[in-house]
């Protein structure tokens, strides 16, 4: 009686883990299916931007130091949507700005993958180039 009682015990801690594998990989397998999708904006700091609206000529520097520092930039499209640049996977951003700094505060055209969620909009760039 034990024994079948240990069974019993085992089966339904094992069906509970294998339940809880299958919705995290759920999870995994929507987050794969994401856009690709060409933007147009302006490449901003977001720190500055939302906190004191600075952008532009005037703040290039500026977002170059927080680039540098590893704080988080974007795309500011015409229709004030903002989509925050992510590295692939769990790059860090000081890693992932590099490559943007010299397009600081200037009309940007990007491919990339769109991740949205929550009111937030994020983009893993794959291609970036100056607007005509």
């Amino acid at each position: 009686m034990k024994l079948l009682f240990s069974l019993f015990i085992a089966l339904c801690f094992s069906t509970l883990a294998f339940g809880h594998g299958d919705e995290h990989k759920a999870g995994h397998e929507s987050l794969e299916q994401k856009k690709t999708e060409t933007l147009s904006g302006q490449l901003i700091g977001l720190t500055c931007f939302v906190k004191h609206q600075s952008k532009g000529d005037s703040h290039k520097d500026c977002f170059r130091e927080c680039a540098e520092k590893g704080l988080p930039i974007g795309i500011l499209t015409a229709d004030k949507q903002i989509y925050q640049i992510s590295g692939v996977g769990h790059t860090d951003l000081k890693t992932t700005n590099k490559q943007f700094i010299k397009y600081a505060e200037q009309d940007v055209v990007v491919k990339g993958e769109i991740f949205e969620s929550n009111n937030m909009n994020m983009v893993v760039v794959k291609g970036i180039k100056l607007a005509k």
